[in-house]
């Protein structure tokens, strides 16, 4: 047994010495500081820790780094460097759609512009939010880029760099910080050997020799994937892209392990003893009628199994008949359970009794991946129904952290798009959706240690069957509350917020011919 919130128990102290003030206290009075005991005990969380769960699943990282430095736009590959480097990234993630990818962008300082992710939607969507107009740094540092990268928790950093390697020339720094960390480079020089005069405003740009400045390809970027053990390739086209596929394909893909930990709460004991002693106070009643009360519950308890079948029966009826409130108030009656709790709220979020529902999810607890991303996904959709999209938006992000969730994406992406609309600034990134976007839709379990998604039909709804009852007969199947919105949507536009072109131009004005 532990608490989980075991520094609640300190606001014991104050309440300690406020008790003690008090002369000679009736019993009405002592009953009243005992229950305020009991409901800290239950604000500390009471619980017991669950065996650890171990989970496999294939791990498939890349890491792509841009350069957006100034030579990148240099026009020796048409349309220019950037663009063409863009267009090889974009094709990266359509020839590897089951792989997780994070993305960088860096010139003197690197900036993550989007988290690891398997959705090519988001990072592209955040590829083509960078705009290199208000970056002012313009030189690169591979250094920078490199030391930033060694501090991600991946065992093999696989790092393919776009990059035209700038004025980079020492390669045994570079070296060492690549073997100590474990990268894997594959190099993509993007530009040519011959190279091309860099511009401004339609002029080309002079040193202080007053020499027309040409950018060419970095000599030592080929030098530092030879020492390195790494891949070099040159941009002349998109095709060399494939050929970058099948070498990052010939990676092993390593299996690992995530522990799950999860926690069966008691909080609700102490909190009972708390509200029976708080009502035993403040109405005078005997103890004798508290213990007797308390009698009742525990024999109601014994008994319950014995007639939830009439309950769940009945209740199942009601839904199925969208007697919805009804339902609810049947489903309440069955001993508690992670079944009951689920359909309970699932009956309520149908009824529009959207709070309720939000508060019977918050009480369920299971160490079921699966049915805990369809709580925190249910949750989402009761708190937008109540209009507190900030909270909505957390919960789908919850749901999305236990694994890929079209649903839970898509009501995050219709959030987020609506306050685009509005001009709130957001600097997430947002999930695009070209098709017809579908009804997602709240999700219910039938049993405690399974949860499985049926989608079927153009609306994408998704049905589950009501708990099962004692004497095993078959469940009938509750339909799922209604989503975010429908209907056709297009991709959003949004630009990188000014916090992120912050971190990239920090120390700008100390550049040095940067050309």
């Amino acid at each position: 047994m532990t608490l989980l919130n075991a520094w609640v128990l300190f606001g014991l102290i104050p309440i300690f010495f406020i008790y003690k003030q008090h002369a000679n206290p009736n019993g009405s009075t002592k009953l009243l500081y005992l229950s305020l005991v009991f409901m800290f005990m239950a604000m500390a969380r009471p619980a017991y820790e669950n065996a650890i769960v171990d989970e496999k699943f294939d791990s498939s990282d890349y890491i792509i780094a841009l350069d957006a430095s100034y030579s990148m736009q240099a026009d020796d590959i048409k349309p220019s460097r950037y663009i063409m480097a863009k267009e090889a990234i974009k094709k990266l993630f359509s020839l590897h759609p089951k792989d997780r990818f994070t993305l960088f962008a860096f010139t003197s300082n690197p900036l993550l512009i989007s988290p690891p992710t398997s959705d090519s939607s988001i990072s592209i969507l955040a590829l083509e939010s960078l705009k290199p107009e208000y970056i002012l740094t313009k030189s690169t540092n591979l250094y920078k880029l490199f030391e930033t990268i060694s501090k991600i928790s991946l065992k093999q950093k696989n790092l393919i760099l776009f990059s035209d390697g700038g004025d980079e020339h020492n390669i045994a720094q570079l070296l060492k910080i690549v073997k100590q960390n474990n990268i894997k480079l594959f190099i993509v020089a993007t530009g040519t050997k011959k190279g091309a005069a860099l511009k401004k405003n339609g002029k080309y740009i002079k040193d202080i020799y007053s020499s027309i400045v040409v950018s060419k390809i970095n000599p030592s970027l080929q030098e530092l994937a030879r020492l390195s053990g790494g891949k070099y390739y040159e941009l002349t086209s998109l095709q060399i892209i494939e050929k970058l596929s099948r070498d990052i394909s010939q990676q092993s893909t390593k299996q690992e392990n995530i522990h799950i930990k999860s926690y069966s709460e008691y909080f609700v004991i102490p909190l009972t003893v708390a509200i029976l002693l708080f009502i035993s106070a403040i109405t005078k009643l005997p103890r004798l009628l508290l213990g007797a009360f308390s009698l009742l519950l525990v024999t109601h308890n014994v008994n319950a199994s014995l007639i939830d079948f009439a309950y769940i029966k009945e209740a199942n009826a009601s839904y199925k008949n969208k007697n919805y409130l009804k339902a609810a108030k049947l489903f309440e009656k069955v001993t508690p359970s992670v079944e009951s709790y689920y359909n309970t709220a699932t009956a309520y979020y149908e009824a529009g009794h959207y709070k309720t529902a939000l508060n019977y999810y918050t009480q369920i607890k299971s160490s079921n991946p699966k049915i805990k991303q369809n709580i925190f996904y249910n949750m989402g959709n009761c708190a937008v129904k109540l209009k507190r999209y900030d909270r909505a938006e957390k919960l789908y992000i919850q749901a999305l952290a236990f694994g890929k969730d079209k649903d839970a994406l898509h009501n995050l992406y219709l959030l987020r798009k609506m306050r685009l609309k509005t001009g709130v600034n957001i600097i997430d990134m947002l999930p695009s959706k070209n098709a017809k976007e579908k009804k997602s839709s709240s999700k219910s379990i039938a049993k405690q240690k399974d949860s499985k998604k049926n989608s079927g039909g153009k609306n994408n709804s998704k049905q589950n069957s009501a708990q099962k009852a004692n004497s095993g007969t078959k469940s009938t199947k509750q339909s799922k509350s209604s989503s975010t919105s429908q209907g056709k949507q297009k991709n959003p536009k949004y630009n990188m917020g000014y916090k992120a072109y912050e971190i990239i131009n920090k120390g700008y004005t100390n550049e040095k011919e940067p050309w």
